[in-house]
Order: C-alpha cells, then structure tokens, then sequence
C-alpha cells in the first residue's frame, strides 16, 4: 500500500523528497490550523518570538547583512569576478530587460508599492537620528533610510544567496538546492548531509514564512484599494477571495512556465510600475522631487557605513530600530531562499561580476528614484496638506500609495492601474517563491511538476490569510522575523563555502589552463622538430 501511495505522488508530483516535503508540509500546515482555531494565542506567540530576537541577536543579522555585502562586493571586483555561472559557451537564458523584470516580480515588488509611500511617512514622523520628527529636514532623512532599508543591503542578501546555490549548480552540473551551497565544505555529501539537509529544512520554512509576509501585505494593500475602487468592505471573506483569486491567476502563470508566463507578467509589472511613478513626477512637484533625488543619492552614500552599523546600542530608539531596520534584514533573509534561490535559476550564462552589478546595483538605483519620488510625493502632500497622509497610514498601511494618487490627476484611473499592479506582483511572488520551494521539494530538479508547485502557492497563501486574521501586520512581521533567522546562521556557511569553492574552481581553471598552455607548446616543439627533420631530407 506505501509503495502504491509514493507511485501515485511520483506521478502526481515527480521525483521528490518525502523528508523535506511532509516536514515542510506539516509545519505549515500546523501554523494554519493552530492560528484558524487560536488567532489570538498564535498572534501573542509570534509577537513575543519576535521581541525576543530583537533584544537579544540584533547585532547579529546587522552583522550577517554587513558581512554579505563585503564578501559580495569583494569576490565581484577580484579574479573571481569572471568566472561564469555556468559551463564554457553558456549563454543568458533571459535577456537583460527580462532578467531584471523577473528580480523585481519575484516579491520585492509588493513591498515596493506597499511601502513606496508609507515607510517614509513612518520615518519622517518618527525619526530615530537626524533630524526632529516631522520637520522639514526630516524629510530626506525620511526618503534616506527608506532607500536605504530597500537598497544595497536588500538586494545583496538575495544575491549573495543566489550566487551560493548557482555557483556549484551550474558549474559543477548540481541540483539547484539550498544543500548545494555548501558544497565547498561538505564536498559531494553537501546534499545527504545533515547539515545539508538541515539548510534546506530551514530554508523552506524560511520562504513559507516571509511569501506569507509578502502575500499578507499585499491582501493589506487590495483590500484598501477594493474598498475605494469597488466601493465594498473587504472584511475575512473577502480576504480568503482575494487570495483565492491570486492562487488562480498564479496557477494559470505556472501552467504557461517560466518563460511565457513568469516573464511575460514581469515586464507588464515593471513597465505598468515605471510609468506610474513617472506620472506622480510629473505631475507632481518635479522640481522639488529632483532636487530631493540628488540630495538623496548623495546622503545614500555619504550615510552608508554608519548606517550598517547602526544598532541603537543604547537602546534610544529599540521599537523603531526592531520595527524597521531589523525586521527588513530578517525580512531579507526570509526571503533570500526563494528570491536568491529564483534569481539563480534565471541566471545561467553570466560572469560573477555582471551577476552582482545587474542584480545589486541596478535595483539599488530603481530603489534611489523610487522612494524618493513615491515617498518624497506622499511627505510632501502631508506637509503642504494636501492629503491627510499620515493620519491614513497609520490607520490602514495600505492606504498610502491609494492616497497619495487621490491627490493627482486621473485618480481614479491610477488606483485602478496601481490595484492591478499589486495584483500582478502578488501572482509573480507566489510563482516565484512555489517555484523555488517545488525545486527543493523535487531534489533540486530545474523544472518541478505543475502540481507541485500549485500544492505550495496554495499553501503560502492560506498561510498569509491564517497570519493576517490572527494578528494583522504586527503578526506578518513576527512570522517573517521568527522564520528568518534560523536561515541567518546558515548564511554564514553558506559564504565560507562559496569562497572556498571559488578558490578550488580558479585553481582548477589555472590548473586547466596551464595545461592547455603546455599542450600548445608542445604541440609548437613537434611541428618545429617536424619542419626541421623535413628539411634535413631535402
């Protein structure tokens, strides 16, 4: 009978890891049913995990993110930085556009709408240093740390993670999972391991809780938006038909397959995400939002390092530095497997260098003209009372981005284009991350069965709907931190692995090359010796 059952899940699902799947499975599954039955108790607990690791290891994951940018940065500009992500002859399967579409719809891309007016709002009103809360010249303090939270760190752990499992996957002709990535210290065990396939269990529990965290914050955001375009109150059953609606459309985009279907919605994410953001500059206060973006990119660099290090040791702002800075290096964290591990499947073919420039540096400036153009717009409109920004979001955060457009031309016609925007981004995340999590679950196999991949996107989002009831952001946020920060200490491995499977690829590839060398020269010495016997017979 137990063998008839794994031949009907081999069918339906393909080639899988029963461990990895029930273990995943049942966590997920016990979290949904503890907080359907307990919401309260759940939302408590989780609120509580989170104080806890604030408090005690916050030190820690600032200097986890620390750590990845040097070694990212480092391995980039060294001889490293032209080895290829892949064998000899390996082309970019997506083309540069593409690729960079697809880094901004695999979750990132919620948060950007979300929070592209509402973060700076909470930074301006409560500002941690630099300037008095509220006052002027707390507004590029405000559009600063917003970038910050969004840029170079954010999208370097992703990266970082990216470049750990693609790597050895695509060098060295391995699956494509989280295991892989320590296979410059485990060798060929790194898979069987029990450390291996403890990264992998951590790891997808990782990606469960931080897409549940994206996928809440965007029903936090539709529900806002359904209220104002429909003229309806989205209440618990509207939430569960949200999510039903963005599982659908997910299932439709993981039938179509990577390159139809995750592609295609990724550049109709960022064009339809540029050109509203680009109306809001226009028809906004463009000089102002100008300046504030030179003086943004300039305070962004000047600013970087103490700000990397900032840890409020004294403990002045300890609510604010947990809300903020920690909860998004625990949120870049906990989503690091599925982003790094998604942004690694679509990056064969490219050099180490190109890696880290397209996939850090190229967001990070999306990021600079973003915050400071949504951002800078919604602080400005609650400073000269145009609209009563901050009174909205700090009643319903996923009114900012809805308010601020109420202060423009064709507002009606924008929150429509930005409710489709969400809609669409919320469909890539789940893609993306049941994409990532189907790999793992199939043993690391490039293209996971269709089945498996829905069976996960409907688990996240139930989980998101679960976490949404029992505790609103304040739970989203806990559940993201708490299932991010095992993943953190396994960072740590994951790059001293990488730096010594890069030294063991060069030295081979010099090896190789040294090799060839000879060859060559030998071969030069034998038609010399040949030409000269020639002529000795003359």
């Amino acid at each position: 009978m137990s063998k008839q059952k794994n031949n009907l899940m081999t069918r339906l699902l393909g080639q899988y890891d029963p461990f990895l799947f029930y273990t995943t499975a049942l966590v997920t599954l016990a979290i949904v049913v503890f907080g359907a039955i307990y919401p309260e108790i759940l939302g408590k607990y989780a609120m509580a995990g989170r104080a806890y690791i604030a408090d005690t290891f916050g030190w820690l994951y600032v200097s986890i993110m620390a750590l990845c940018i040097i070694v990212g940065f480092g391995v980039a500009i060294s001889k490293y930085g032209n080895l290829t992500l892949g064998q000899a002859g390996d082309e970019p399967e997506f083309s540069t556009t593409t690729w960079i579409a697809m880094l901004f719809s695999c979750g990132i891309g919620v948060g950007y709408v979300l929070w592209g007016a509402a973060e700076p709002m909470f930074h301006f009103m409560n500002t941690p240093y630099g300037a008095v809360a509220g006052s002027p010249e707390a507004l590029p303090v405000a559009i600063r740390i917003a970038s910050f939270h969004w840029g170079i760190h954010c999208w370097m752990g992703y990266s970082i993670v990216g470049l750990c499992i693609a790597f050895p996957a695509f060098r060295q002709n391995r699956p494509m999972t989280l295991s892989v990535a320590l296979h410059g210290l485990l060798g060929d065990k790194a898979s069987t391991s029990v450390w291996g396939r403890l990264l992998d269990t951590i790891g997808a529990i990782a990606t469960v809780g931080g897409l549940s965290t994206a996928l809440g914050l965007g029903i936090i955001s539709l529900s806002y938006g359904a209220g104002l375009i429909f003229g309806i109150e989205v209440g618990v059953g509207g939430k569960l038909l949200i999510m039903a609606i963005i599982i659908g459309l997910y299932v439709i985009s993981a039938i179509t397959g990577l390159h139809r279907g995750m592609a295609f919605l990724s550049n109709v994410n960022i064009i339809l995400a540029i050109s509203w953001c680009l109306f809001i500059l226009i028809f906004g206060e463009t000089n102002t939002l100008l300046r504030l973006l030179v003086n943004n990119v300039g305070s962004y660099v000047s600013e970087f390092i103490p700000m990397t290090f900032y840890t409020d040791p004294l403990q002045q702002h300890s609510k604010w530095f947990s809300s903020w800075t920690l909860f998004c290096w625990l949120l870049t964290i906990a989503w690091a497997p599925f982003v790094g591990g998604f942004i690694a499947r679509i990056s064969r073919g490219r050099t180490i260098r190109g890696f880290i420039v397209g996939a850090v540096l190229a967001p990070t400036a999306f990021s600079l003209v973003w915050f400071t153009i949504v951002g800078g717009s919604s602080i400005l409109a609650e400073m000269n009372q145009t609209a009563p920004m901050w009174t909205s979001i700090s009643a319903d955060v996923g009114s900012g981005i809805y308010m601020l457009l109420s202060t423009l031309p064709f507002a009606k016609l924008l929150s429509i284009i930005v409710f489709i925007n969400m809609i669409l981004f919320l469909v890539t995340s789940a893609d993306s991350a049941s994409f990532f999590v189907a790999m793992l679950m199939s043993k690391g196999a490039y293209e996971p069965k269709t089945l498996m991949k829905v069976v996960w996107g409907a688990f996240l989002g139930t989980l998101a709907v679960v976490l949404l009831v029992s505790g609103g952001l304040g739970a989203l946020k806990s559940a993201c931190i708490i299932a991010g920060a095992p993943f953190g200490i396994g960072m740590i491995f994951m790059l001293w692995s990488l730096l010594k499977d890069l030294k063991s690829e060069m030295q081979h590839s010099e090896m190789e090359k040294r090799q060839s060398e000879i060859e060559q020269i030998e071969m030069l010495k034998s038609e010399i010796l040949k030409s000269q016997l020639q002529k000795e017979a003359l």
